[in-house]
């Protein structure tokens, strides 16, 4: 790429991280719906027109703002395969381990809380691509229950999309926020064994059954 190309992008990559770093402050000061683009001119010295040079939309910011947050506070991580854990355990530990950073969220960050909720309730691109980073990783560990004949499913991206449905009271924002402190924490453990269950439980089966040879069975099942 022409220098001179370099030069004319990086400067605008640069606004874009500027504007989008004090969009988050002037969220976390006055919530996301009080935010204002003139704010967040002010803050980094810019023309409200300069920003939507950039963005064009207060929405569009904050949308900007949710990515980074869900990407950088949010991020679903897999437990970790080099241990004794299962991949049950690992399913059960990664999905306990969101819930904990939506409550973290809830708890010690509230307008960037609020903020999450809106991303969802209004499906800005940043909540989809949340959410499509939760079912690549549930698939992500399916896959590697399947590989160890812990769970049995031939669709392996429509399991993760139902999993990642059953549990959605304890990773959506929406459902967090209306829910007691104490409802969360009691069932979330339960919760994730439950709809764990749905991927072991086929397992189980085609197990018992290709022990006794009904391979009928087998045949419906699939």
């Amino acid at each position: 790429m022409e220098s001179h190309v370099i030069a004319r992008i990086q400067p605008r990559a640069d606004e874009r991280s500027r504007i989008v770093e004090a969009a988050t402050i002037v969220c976390r000061q006055y919530g996301p719906l009080k935010t204002n683009v003139a704010d967040i001119a002010r803050l980094i010295g810019k023309s409200p027109a300069s920003v939507y040079n950039v963005f064009p939309s207060k929405a569009a910011i904050l949308d900007a703002v949710a990515a980074s947050f869900f990407e950088t506070r949010l991020c679903f991580t897999p437990s970790a395969a080099n241990g004794p854990t299962s991949t049950t355990g690992r399913l059960k530990n990664t999905t306990l381990e969101q819930h904990r950073l939506v409550l973290q969220a809830r708890d010690n960050d509230p307008q960037m809380f609020k903020l999450m909720a809106l991303a969802a309730e209004a499906n800005w691109p940043s909540y989809k691509q949340h959410l499509k980073r939760l079912e690549a990783a549930v698939a992500e560990l399916i896959l590697a229950g399947v590989a160890t004949k812990e769970f049995a499913t031939p669709k392996i991206e429509v399991a993760a999309a139902c999993f990642c449905v059953s549990i959605s009271v304890l990773l959506d924002p929406r459902i967090v926020e209306a829910l007691p402190s104490s409802r969360c924490e009691a069932s979330a453990s339960e919760l994730a064994l439950f709809a764990i269950a749905a991927l072991t439980r086929k397992a189980k089966y085609r197990e018992r059954d290709r022990a006794k040879g009904y391979q009928a069975y087998r045949t419906a099942d699939d």
